[in-house]
Formats: C-alpha cells, sequence, structure tokens
C-alpha cells in the first residue's frame, strides 16, 4: 500500500472539480437566464476552476518563488492522461446534454423541484468516478518517481559527507 502524498491529494482535486463543475452546468439549467442565481453559478464555476488549477500548480509556484527554479514542462505522460480526462469528462457532458431535456421533464413531472441540479450531480459523480482511477494511477507514479529521486539525494549527501582518502 502506498502512502497518500500530495500527487494523490492532486488526483482527488482534480476529479472532484471534474465532478463539480459538470454539476454546476447542470444547475444552471434549474434558473432563468441572466438571473443573479444563474450568476452564482457562474461564478462557484470560475472558483472550482481556480481552486483546481491553484492546486495543480502550487508545486511549480512553490520552487519557482522559494528555489528560483524554473517550472517544468508538461510529461508526455501527464499530457495523455489530462488529454484521456478531458475527454471522459466531456463524454458525461455530452450525455448530459442529450437526456436532460426528456429526464428532465420527466423528474418535474414527478414532483422534483430543480431535475437539472439532479441530472448535473448525477452526471458530474459519474465524471468524477470515471476519472478518479486515472488520476490515482499517476499519482502512484509521480510519488514513485518522487521516492526514488529523494532516496538518490540521500545517497548522494551520503557520499559528499564521506571523508576523502
Amino acid at each position: 500500500m502506498t502512502p497518500v502524498t500530495s500527487h494523490h491529494a492532486r488526483a482527488v482535486v482534480g476529479s472532484a472539480a471534474d465532478g463539480l463543475v459538470l454539476a454546476l452546468c447542470g444547475a444552471l439549467l434549474d434558473h432563468p437566464a441572466r438571473s443573479a442565481a444563474r450568476r452564482r453559478l457562474y461564478l462557484a464555476m470560475a472558483g472550482v476552476a481556480a481552486v483546481d488549477v491553484g492546486v495543480a500548480e502550487l508545486p511549480a509556484l512553490r520552487a519557482a518563488l522559494v528555489d528560483g527554479v524554473p517550472p517544468e514542462q508538461m510529461s508526455s505522460e501527464e499530457l495523455a492522461v489530462r488529454l484521456r480526462q478531458g475527454v471522459v469528462v466531456g463524454a458525461w457532458g455530452l450525455v448530459l446534454t442529450v437526456v436532460d431535456g426528456p429526464l428532465a421533464r420527466a423528474l418535474r413531472a414527478r414532483g422534483v423541484d430543480r431535475p437539472h441540479l439532479l441530472l448535473g450531480a448525477v452526471a458530474g459523480l459519474g465524471a468524477a468516478l470515471s476519472t478518479l482511477p486515472s488520476w490515482w494511477r499517476q499519482a502512484d507514479e509521480l510519488a514513485a518517481v518522487d521516492r526514488a529521486t529523494a532516496r538518490l539525494d540521500e545517497e548522494l549527501a551520503e557520499l559528499l559527507d564521506q571523508p576523502a582518502g
């Protein structure tokens, strides 16, 4: 069992943000266009996106500010994971778009007050649960790289501390 690392926390935050934004997109349809409620939901979506980006970029920002190290380029593996996740979330959004109208009418006829919020929450939960395993695997790989780097740093420090001769 690998320990939970900041990479794993990032995986959970990323998946939750994907799902929450999709749920908020569904909830938008329960409110009239240009209403205060819709503006608050747009603001919440922007806040979720900002937190997600902030959490993702925090290590690079910390390294740049504290250590003066320029940020690393995104690896091709990480880019591939991000693209797959985008496709998965996009597919959930497409499903929500296709089924929202008929299902929302049916739910409203059964007495559900906010059918679009309910459908958005279901799609958002599906998106979050669909993306989490891939994010988690990537977090495991990044944590393993961090552990290997730390071991090499320790070995190098040990070698440098040995007396010459």
